[in-house]
């Protein structure tokens, strides 16, 4: 039996011990109200790019709330949702999994769309690994996240999942917070609105630090949004402007290999754990955004949706985890326009519209160390490259109604991809890099879906979503190759080999409230064709396959007037489905792939717990569970990380006059544990969780 067939008989298994909470919800009609529990008429906005019921949503999506306090870091937040795994490493940065394994480079970046209400942080084909680093959640009232594929107004980079930061709507008002906790951290958020009429305007802006429990490993990250709002009953407007500038002092991995005898895992040994080998690594960063966005509602009942926007990034860090440690500078600089129409009766309802973005973008990567990397990597320029890019994409989503009790979601997204790029260096090899030759690529990709959702009674929904999602290459993939003095095989392919990555996703999924509990279950299956990716070998793979598929749970349960609890489990498995055989005497053997292999960086089971207990007025506490399972380091299946289960609590006290005092701690048992883990030509790395932290808010509501 194969470990997909086990997997699935998990699965089923866990499916039927489920049955009899199903079998019982799904008589009771009208069900009792439940104070925080709003999973059937909470209102969504990502799926549609308008408010419409989440209960009506025919496919999966979370909700999670978001606060004004100045979070460090918004990786827990998004962690708390099923499905979802990102790795934190040093400062700002991060690895995203979402219905995938952790997934890095171009692959990484390029597989998950990371939106700013509703528009992406980054160009498509321009993607950033690190996408969290720009965001501002507390200028945001909510994070929506949808795993796989999500609907026909998403294109490129919306593989395995969105992520939407979404504005709450502007309320006069003000508030200020203070945070300062362990290793030198601290964080000073401020808003204010105000209101006249029907104008609005609101100003948010924060300032983060941290001094770093490794050994230089600080940063400093500042934000700002400015937003206003204003209109008639029939325009509506929202301009929106912000900022990010960051400042990092980065810490790499540590190795076994170099720490104590060799034989205890590095991240157990407290004094390797706080090291740092990369003591001039480093990451600065910058972007900017902006748009307006004008809805108008029309005679006939259907509303007119026109967004432009521009938004511009640059960055310059050390690739310290590649021989060589060469410096790169990048950057690109997009106008946008977002456009739709919508309109529709109890039968039939639909958005039809055309997204449209030009890019300019620019990258250089040189080497000013000596020759490295089995003398692959060598000083002076590696790259030095240009890329005009231009997106055009319509698309058509459209609701049937077959009746009263069921819907029929059907979508198409047709999405053309062009990139003119022009190598400002030398042609061909230097050292094991390629650089091809100045040239212009195209990609059409075309994203259907099909969903249905029926109403089993006035809480219990039913759907069914198949869908199908492409991205095409990043520019990295495309023109920042590797390769050697080889032939065969594992030469740098050109760009001209590329074709754009599908994803065929078909998902299943019950959702449902009871008294004061609201939950959903979903089980989607997956398959992945020409996946493109840089594997462990430092070599690309323009056809590789993969299969995926997998359980989740989300809970919200009131569980007493005073006691609630959330929960997310996800239970998955994840498959390379092709060969990828190293020859004989490459020093990174533990790289070879074979077909059935687990992927490595891809744990079975998730879960993210939280108990909350609202004492009275004025005190909570919060106790939380986050568990990571055990996982493969290399695409051989030949190393394991053990996976790691971390505790939280968090006190608040409010203490009158809208002053509230929070008390968070972090790794609660002090737990010695990876936040990743992955196998390097023959070391065990990881980059080390932090030992147990606590951080003091307070905050102040004017």
């Amino acid at each position: 039996m194969t470990d997909l067939s086990k997997t699935n008989n998990r699965v089923v298994a866990a499916l039927v011990g489920f049955l009899p909470i199903l079998t019982l919800a799904v008589p009771h009609g009208q069900a009792q109200d439940a104070p925080g529990v709003e999973a059937i008429d909470e209102i969504i906005v990502t799926t549609t790019r308008a408010p419409s019921a989440r209960g009506n949503n025919p496919g999966n999506i979370a909700v999670l709330a978001t606060d004004t306090t100045p979070a460090l870091f918004p990786v827990k937040l998004v962690n708390s949702a099923p499905g979802v795994h990102i790795h934190r490493g040093s400062g700002q940065e991060h690895l995203t999994a979402i219905r995938s394994p952790v997934l890095v480079g171009g692959a990484g970046a390029g597989s998950f769309l990371y939106l700013g209400d509703g528009i992406s942080l980054r160009a498509p084909g321009f993607a950033n690994v690190n996408a969290l680093m720009d965001v501002m959640p507390s200028a945001a009232s909510r994070v929506e996240v949808v795993r796989g594929p999500g609907s026909a107004l998403y294109g490129s980079n919306a593989l395995h999942g969105l992520v939407n930061y979404i504005s709450a709507p502007i309320e006069a008002g003000s508030n200020a917070a203070l945070r300062v906790g362990s290793f030198g951290r601290y964080g000073v958020t401020g808003q204010g609105a105000q209101q006249d009429g029907d104008y609005a305007t609101r100003l948010a802006v924060s300032a983060t630090g941290d001094g770093g429990w490794r050994d230089e490993s600080g940063f400093q990250q500042q934000k700002l949004r400015f937003q206003s709002q204003w209109g008639s009953d029939d325009t509506r407007y929202h301009f929106s402007f912000g900022g990010m500038n960051l400042n990092q002092e980065t810490a790499g991995y540590i190795k076994t290999e170099n720490c104590g005898d060799g034989t205890v895992e590095a991240y157990k040994i407290r004094a390797c754990a706080k090291s740092n080998s990369n003591p001039e690594a480093y990451r600065d960063a910058q972007s900017w955004r902006a748009f307006l966005r004008m809805d108008r509602a029309l005679a006939n009942g259907g509303e007119v949706t026109v967004t432009p926007y521009w938004r511009s990034n640059d960055m310059e860090f050390i690739m310290h985890f590649l021989p060589g440690k060469a410096v790169e500078k990048n950057g690109h600089d997009s106008i946008g326009l977002q456009s739709a129409y919508q309109n529709g009766n109890d039968t039939l309802s639909y958005v039809i519209g055309v997204d449209m973005e030009m890019t300019q973008g620019e990258l250089s990567e040189v080497q000013s160390a000596p020759p490295a990397g089995f003398g692959g990597y060598l000083p002076g320029t590696h790259y030095d490259f240009e890329v005009d890019a231009l997106v055009v994409a319509p698309y058509a989503h459209i609701v049937w109604a077959l009746g009263a009790a069921t819907d029929i979601t059907t979508g198409l997204r047709f999405e053309r991809t062009e990139y003119d790029y022009t190598n400002n260096t030398d042609t061909g090899l230097q050292g094991k890099l390629f650089r091809p030759a100045s040239q212009s690529n195209s990609f059409s990709d075309l994203s259907p879906k099909l969903g249905l959702l029926h109403r089993l009674n006035e809480n219990a929904r039913l759907f069914v979503n198949l869908a199908r999602a492409a991205r095409a290459p990043q520019v990295t993939d495309l023109y920042r190759l590797r390769d050697d003095d080889k032939t065969g095989p594992l030469l740098a392919p050109a760009p001209s080999a590329f074709d754009s990555e599908t994803l065929d996703s078909l998902e299943l999924g019950f959702r449902n409230r009871v008294g004061h509990a609201a939950y959903e279950v979903t089980y989607f299956v997956m398959r992945k064709e020409n996946y493109h990716f840089r594997d462990g070998d430092d070599r690309y793979v323009t056809d590789g396959k993969t299969a995926h598929q997998g359980i989740e749970l989300e809970l919200d349960w009131q569980v007493t007037r005073t006691i609630s609890l959330t929960h997310a489990l996800t239970l998955a498995n994840h498959e390379y489905r092709f060969n990828r055989i190293l020859p004989d005497g490459n020093p990174n053997a533990a790289e070879t792939i074979r077909d059935g292999n687990k992927i490595d960086g891809a744990p079975e089971t998730l879960a993210a717990t939280a108990l909350s207990w609202y004492a009275n007025d004025r005190l909570t506490a919060k106790l939380g569970w986050q568990h990571v399972g055990s996982y493969f380091m290399d695409a051989s299946n030949s190393a394991e990380y053990d996976g790691h289960d971390i505790f939280s609590a968090e006190l608040s006290y409010r203490m009158g006059n809208g002053i509230l005092a929070r008390l968070d701690i972090e790794n609660l048992t002090d737990e010695a544990y990876a936040k990743r883990a992955d196998k390097w030509f023959g070391d065990n790395r990881y980059f080390p969780g932090e030992a147990r932290n606590v951080t003091l808010t307070l905050q102040k509501r004017f």
